[in-house]
């Protein structure tokens, strides 16, 4: 089954507030079964959502939710509009009135005519009362489908369809079952990983789609199969999974998480294992994420913001010499880095990254987007040099924060095949 959904809000389209609200909705429809094919932002004018309402119900949507308008100001005008494409009328729901009037009691307020509007509702639709809010959530059955009209607060909406709305979906129709699997390729472009994959994709069973979906320097293989035996759909989707570790061996990760960060914590759980960091270029950035992982402090030891050339003397306790003899941005320096940060927090495991994030050379005159990165690993020492002299700085950091964690994986997949 599909859905279709609708945002409305002249605040969205000034760019003023963020939409939350769709992603919300598809991600939390897709859960149970529901494909989003279609999202459309509107403005709060009487016209635009007619129109978008009848080109809804004309679709192949089987659900369409609206968010927005039903508040009691003038620019609320998505209730009227519903009413008016119903060929129906406005009746009071009196237990919406009593509930918005035990709202405004509780908070020593007085309700105007305005508020009253709020209890106003179309007499075909099903009235859910808004625990969160004092709008009122529309649910419409017409032409065999199912009209959702939800408010436009994303604390309402978002509280009311996880408790009330999908539940109430799932009782009330029978619902195909949707099976996702993802795998994350690294270190293939998906050019070449497109052309890899040809025979296989083509081939792919009718109830199981594809999607691509690259993120800097890692692509998730996204598997969805849709079917009524959810059985026979997990096994075909495991046998594909199956066929692409054959075919991309040590460059596919398979794991329940597509975040590379918490598959080596896994790994460094699994093997006792400790890990420090000395960052330059990342300034941070991948401590940031392995310390996102809950459990992180059973194998992160710490880390060091080593940025300046004093940083790296000082706390890193580089020797002066080396310092002045090596360029910065250097393998020498990313080695000197991951040996001596693996030192002063005694871990098994340390990662090293230097470079030139831009937009400006470096002191050295280094090309923008070099890069190394170094990876110690129980006395052993690995470094990578990255190049990439079209990112944004933003981008740069992101890049190597990923290659780093992205290379401590393929040395522990080295381990594991020695």
């Amino acid at each position: 089954m599909k859905a279709y959904i609708i945002i409305i809000g002249d605040e969205i389209l000034s760019g003023r507030t963020l939409d939350t609200n769709s992603n919300f909705i598809a991600s939390e429809l897709d859960k149970i079964g529901i494909s989003t094919f279609k999202i459309v932002t509107i403005p709060d004018q009487v016209f635009q959502i007619k129109n978008q309402i009848k080109d809804a119900f004309a679709s192949e949507a089987n659900f369409i939710f609206t968010t927005g308008g039903l508040g009691p100001t003038k620019d609320d005008k998505t209730k009227q509009v519903i009413t008016d494409f119903l060929n129906d009328t406005l009746v009071l729901h009196r237990p919406s009135l009593d509930y918005i009037k035990q709202i405004y009691y509780k908070n020593n307020r007085v309700m105007n005519p305005l508020t009253y509007n709020q209890a106003m509702v179309p007499s075909k639709s099903e009235v859910i009362i808004n625990k969160y809010g004092t709008a009122p959530i529309l649910w419409t059955l017409k032409d065999s489908k199912l009209l959702i009209n939800l408010p436009g607060v994303p604390y309402e909406t978002c509280g009311m369809l996880k408790e009330v709305i999908i539940p109430k979906i799932k009782n009330d129709f029978q619902l195909d079952y949707i099976i996702r699997e993802s795998a994350i390729v690294i270190d293939i472009p998906e050019s070449e990983l497109a052309i890899k994959l040809e025979n296989w994709e083509n081939n792919l069973p009718e109830f199981i789609s594809l999607a691509y979906l690259p993120s800097g320097s890692k692509i998730e293989l996204r598997l969805t199969a849709i079917g009524k035996n959810k059985i026979y759909l997990q096994n075909s989707i495991q046998n594909e999974i199956n066929k692409l570790n054959s075919l991309l061996g040590k460059n596919l990760i398979i794991s329940q998480t597509t975040r590379i960060e918490e598959i080596i914590g896994n790994f460094l759980i699994k093997n006792n294992l400790t890990i420090s960091v000395a960052e330059s270029l990342t300034g941070g950035s991948i401590s940031k994420k392995i310390t996102s992982i809950s459990g992180s402090s059973r194998y992160y030891k710490g880390g060091v913001t080593a940025y300046s050339k004093e940083a790296k003397k000082n706390v890193l306790m580089i020797k002066e010499e080396i310092l002045k003899e090596n360029n910065i941005v250097s393998e020498t320096i990313a080695k000197e880095m991951a040996i001596h940060c693996s030192s002063l927090f005694n871990s098994d495991i340390s990662i090293s990254t230097t470079g030139v994030a831009g937009p400006n050379s470096d002191e050295f005159n280094n090309p923008v987007g070099l890069a190394f990165v170094g990876i110690y690993y129980k006395g052993d020492i690995v470094i990578k040099k990255y190049l990439f002299p079209n990112l944004t700085r933003e981008e740069m950091i992101a890049r190597i924060t990923y290659k780093s964690l992205e290379s401590l994986y393929f040395k522990f997949i080295d381990e594991e095949n020695s």
